[in-house]
């Protein structure tokens, strides 16, 4: 009896105590979350309800030489969303809120949805922070996302300063484009200061100056629900804009410069013909002027070009295949037109590298200023005859009337000598490198523009070189040749004998042929060094930085690259024969200047080089350099157009061209191509 009385009793105090132990612990928690982690948890509620928001800077804007405007900016009203609230790491919604969310942005924007999610998860965007996915929205959508923010999570509505080309695609190879910052980029300690989504210049001037016309962004405090919906805005600070480069361009000059060049290569399509009686292809080209006195870049074009306004909120599909042609897919092709030639090209010069050479052979002592060279038809070394371009024997000449008749055997001559002079010594002592890196080839020249290209002078040296990195190819191709074909006749030398530098090879660099590669902006500035009496000068396009008030931050100077270290005689006489070139009645280029309605010489005479370049099996590509008034330099003028066939022909009508809108030469007309057969250089 006593035992079973006593189990209600016991069952009880196990109740009582079991209550208490559940009470004690839900208070222990209670008072852990409200005492002890109290401070945490009100600082996550800070955080969901206070979110900061960069607002971007206007770039500084890029002005010619009299202050016009070549880029500036706009305000443009933008719908961005947060990629992160919207869509996970597969590019899908978040959740069913998020789906409804970029439903109703299709239907507000006239966009498809995989649009939308395309531009959210574009990999020119950074996934942190909100990403662009229209621009140049109407006031109603503005309004629409504004006022409706319990609709809109995530998406905000704002004015971002966008990049405007007021004069469409002139100077676009120069000023160059932006996109948004990569991740790869966000990691490199050279853009620790940078956030992802922001702009960074890629190309032209965008990118050299791109620490200079970076703005600061602002910054703006938002007060927003879990949703992000903002409620308010708790602080603000302003943007501050970037710096503004004054450049030496001439905004005139720019868009006749490219306009001329355009027309002159159309035009040569269908006045000129091919020996096979074909029109002449003249698929692309560039233009270069120059200061004389400081090198300084006035005008420069590269046709085909494009519009970097095209890359304001993304490429589309169409114009990224005409910048990026799949010609395997059928494309048409487009022939480059984001490469700048001017700088990215590199041909063989031709003819207009006379002038290198002449000074070479002076330096070595072969010939004087005056020391006549006989000029035949043709020239043979080693069983190989290599043909002047006029097959009638001329005389005798010194190197001024060499470079009137732009005469190729007389070089070949004096690059023969010279050749047979170094093959009897122990350690070669190779003049033409030697004056050609002087004169500013073989190297960049530092303009401020990226991706330069130095061209390539050859040497001894460099052949043997390159013949022990291909040696090997070159045995194991001619195995694999057909026997007794001229490919594997070829190949089998180039395996046995590639590294040897022949009086063929030396020949060849003479009259700019062979290996030998050039920029037409190091035609350009060698010729303003010739113009100036001796002073090569690094070319710049930048002026000034300048504040967007118009406070000077800092001159831009360019440097003294080198002098051509030519005596008074020798200089007299390189410029004597390019002045004879078109001034003269037999110079290669006074046809150019004389043809239709006359330029007037008489009063701004010209002095150049025409050059005609073979790069077989493609029609030969044209030349033509020139500085004017001759007698006491102003500009310099270099056209490379190229299969444009003779210099004479088709890059010289261009250049009389640009010089006749550089002395305002209002009466004149377009020069006249040289029609029917090309008869080159």
């Amino acid at each position: 009896m006593a035992n079973n009385d006593s189990s209600p009793a016991l069952r009880l105090t196990f109740l009582t105590v079991l209550v208490i132990a559940l009470f004690v612990a839900l208070f222990s928690r209670l008072w852990f979350l409200q005492v002890l982690a109290g401070d945490r948890f009100a600082e996550l509620a800070d955080g969901n309800r206070l979110r900061t928001v960069f607002v971007e800077a206007p770039r500084g804007r890029m002005l010619d030489r009299d202050g016009d405007e070549l880029v500036k900016n706009r305000p443009a009203l933008t719908i961005s969303a947060d990629r992160q609230l919207l869509l996970d790491g597969n590019g899908e919604p978040t959740d069913e809120t998020a789906e409804k969310v970029l439903e109703r942005l299709s239907q507000l924007l006239d966009l498809d949805r995989e649009e939308i999610v395309g531009r959210m998860t574009s990999q020119h965007y950074s996934p942190l922070g909100h990403i662009p996915i229209a621009f140049d929205v109407t006031e109603e959508v503005v309004f629409a996302v504004r006022t409706q923010q319990e609709l809109f999570p995530g998406v905000i509505a704002e004015v971002l300063p966008v990049r405007t080309y007021p004069h469409g695609q002139l100077a676009a190879h120069l000023v160059g484009y932006l996109n948004q910052i990569s991740q790869e980029e966000l990691a490199d300690p050279a853009f620790a200061d940078y956030r992802g989504g922001e702009q960074v210049g890629r190309t032209g001037l965008e990118n050299v100056y791109e620490a200079d016309l970076r703005g600061r962004s602002g910054r703006r405090t938002l007060e927003v629900t879990a949703r992000n919906t903002v409620v308010d805005v708790v602080r603000e600070t302003e943007p501050q804009p970037g710096n503004d480069l004054v450049t030496s361009l001439d905004l005139d000059l720019q868009q006749a410069v490219e306009t001329l060049l355009e027309d002159g290569i159309v035009a040569s399509r269908e006045d000129i013909h091919t020996y096979s009686g074909r029109n002449l292809p003249s698929v692309a080209g560039s233009a270069v002027v120059l200061e004389a006195q400081t090198g300084r870049v006035l005008a420069m074009a590269s046709y085909p070009t494009f519009d970097p306004s095209e890359f304001v909120g993304g490429l589309s599909t169409e114009y990224a295949r005409y910048l990026f042609p799949n010609l395997a897919e059928g494309d048409e092709d487009t022939h480059a037109p984001m490469l700048n030639r001017a700088i990215q090209g590199e041909y063989p010069p031709g003819s207009v590298f006379k002038t290198v050479t002449g000074a070479a052979y002076m330096e070595a002592g072969l010939v004087g200023p005056n020391t006549p060279v006989d000029c035949p038809g043709s020239y043979s070394v080693g069983g190989i005859t290599f043909r002047n371009w006029n097959p009638a024997a001329e005389g005798a000449m010194a190197l001024d009337r060499a470079l009137m008749r732009s005469c190729d055997t007389y070089f070949y001559e004096l690059a023969y000598r010279q050749w047979q002079r170094e093959q009897n010594q122990d350690e070669p002592d190779e003049i033409l490198p030697q004056v050609a890196e002087r004169f500013g080839f073989g190297k960049r020249l530092g303009i401020d523009l990226p991706s330069e290209l130095a061209g390539h002078i050859p040497s001894r040296e460099l052949k043997y070189n390159n013949w022990l990195e291909r040696r090997d190819l070159w045995c194991a191709q001619a195995e694999e040749a057909e026997p007794g074909s001229y490919r594997r006749a070829v190949l089998e030398d180039n395996c046995t004998s590639g590294g040897t530098w022949r009086g063929g090879d030396a020949v060849n660099t003479s009259i700019g042929q062979g290996e030998i590669l050039v920029t037409p902006l190091q035609i350009a500035a060698h010729y303003a060094a010739i113009a100036n009496g001796g002073t090569l000068y690094q070319p710049l396009l930048g002026r000034q930085v300048v504040t967007p008030t118009g406070e000077v931050v800092r001159e831009i100077e360019a440097e003294t690259i080198s002098e051509l270290d030519l005596d008074d005689a020798e200089m007299a006489a390189i410029q004597r024969g390019l002045r004879d070139v078109v001034m003269h009645e037999r110079g290669t280029a006074h046809g150019a200047f004389t043809r239709g309605t006359p330029f007037p010489l008489d009063e701004i005479p010209v002095a150049g080089k025409t050059g005609t370049a073979e790069l077989k099996p493609k029609v030969p590509y044209a030349w033509f350099a020139a500085y004017a008034p001759a007698d006491d330099p102003e500009y310099v003028v270099v056209v490379n157009v190229e299969e444009g066939g003779g210099g004479s022909q088709t890059a010289a009508p261009i250049a009389r061209n640009i010089f006749e809108h550089l002395f305002d030469i209002t009466d004149a007309e377009d020069a006249e191509f040289e029609a029917g057969d090309a008869i080159y250089d």
